[in-house]
């Protein structure tokens, strides 16, 4: 196994001077750094972390708290996503990822217990209720937090641009004619509020009048509760001639139980989802969505708490990462629907 020692003496300098190259010291000339580096790299050498924690006091141990209530776990479509770039950008700076629960070798304790016992250095945080006092105590603890999708004055947050996501989508809508627009709506979190408030934006913006029955409540990503949307809307004398969805899946749920009610969609109800994940490619016509950016939500995510942590600090930065309308074929002009006329 290949030591500092060994390093030193590739490189013709003192092993302390090798010790502060691999630890990124800042007392170390930039092309000694470099030179290290370089042999390092070429000779494999790999770093003994428990040594490393000795001497830096840290564990190089990033946590993640994930828990979503759709309980798909890391086959989330989305998420997965977002954490895989989390552990690639973690990895890349020589951090490890553990996954933080209540629970550690059968004994229960809160999500802060479960920190201190590994020595966590920092922690990401990703869909989870996140008024559950145990998140709160995490978040207001010392140990530096950031989280995705959700906004705190106790820590740093990287949020997609919710609001301008569905406001893009419903101005889409109102750029083909339609302006009865019901939204199906997810769980009631953060995101779920900011997407609202970005749908009525849209709404007022083009003088088109909000009313309740606009939207519907509906659940992330879950099957039954999209289709008991739908079933919900079907009932009414006059349907709308789109229908907004809180995600591609929910979108695809959606779009089968038109079509197994008799609606064409697009042809009598245009359907838009959020996301942007691949399956809304596989499906013909390709699905309307909202793209969001998977990989710089978990980069940005990972590099902030990385910050944090080597800067032996918190604060309260609010990181907005942008979206983009995929347009697709699920979604045209509005035509009258056959027995039933979209409202005026």
């Amino acid at each position: 196994m290949v030591t500092i020692y060994d390093i030193a003496n590739a490189c013709g300098c003192s092993s302390a001077t090798v010790s502060k190259a691999l630890n990124n010291y800042s007392d170390v000339n930039i092309n000694t750094k470099e030179r290290i580096l370089k042999k390092a790299k070429e000779m494999g050498f790999v770093p003994n972390l428990q040594a490393r924690a000795l001497s830096t006091k840290r564990t190089w141990n990033i946590g993640v708290l994930f828990e979503d209530k759709s309980n798909s776990g890391l086959t989330h479509y989305y998420f997965s996503q977002v954490l895989q770039a989390v552990k690639e950008q973690a990895e890349e700076k020589g951090y490890d990822i553990t996954f933080i629960s209540k629970n550690l070798g059968g004994v229960e304790m809160s999500y802060l217990e479960h920190c201190n016992r590994r020595n966590i250095d920092g922690v990401v945080i990703a869909c989870i209720d996140f008024e559950d006092q145990q998140v709160q105590q995490l978040m207001e603890s010392n140990i530096p937090v950031v989280v995705i999708d959700y906004d705190s004055e106790h820590v740093s947050a990287i949020m997609s641009d919710n609001v301008r996501g569905i406001y893009e989508l419903t101005h889409y809508m109102i750029s083909l004619g339609h302006r009865d627009i019901v939204y199906a709506y997810g769980h009631e979190v953060y995101v779920t509020e900011e997407r609202i408030r970005g749908f009525k934006k849209a709404l007022e913006e083009a003088k088109i009048p909000f009313t309740e029955d606009m939207l519907v409540k509906s659940r992330y990503s879950e099957k039954q509760a999209n289709i008991d949307a739908v079933t919900e809307i079907l009932k009414r004398d006059q349907l709308p001639t789109a229908i907004l969805f809180p995600d591609d899946y929910s979108a695809i749920w959606g779009i089968n139980a038109l079509r197994n009610n008799g609606i064409k969609v697009p042809e009598e109800i245009s359907v838009g989802g959020f996301d942007g994940v691949e399956i809304g490619e596989m499906i013909f016509p390709r699905l309307t969505t909202i793209r969001q950016n998977t990989t710089r939500l978990g980069k940005e995510a990972s590099l902030k708490c990385i910050q944090l942590l080597e800067s032996k600090s918190k604060d309260n930065t609010k990181i907005t990462v942008g979206v983009e309308l995929i347009p697709g074929g699920t979604c045209m002009a509005p035509r009258l629907l056959q027995g039933k006329s979209p409202r005026r």
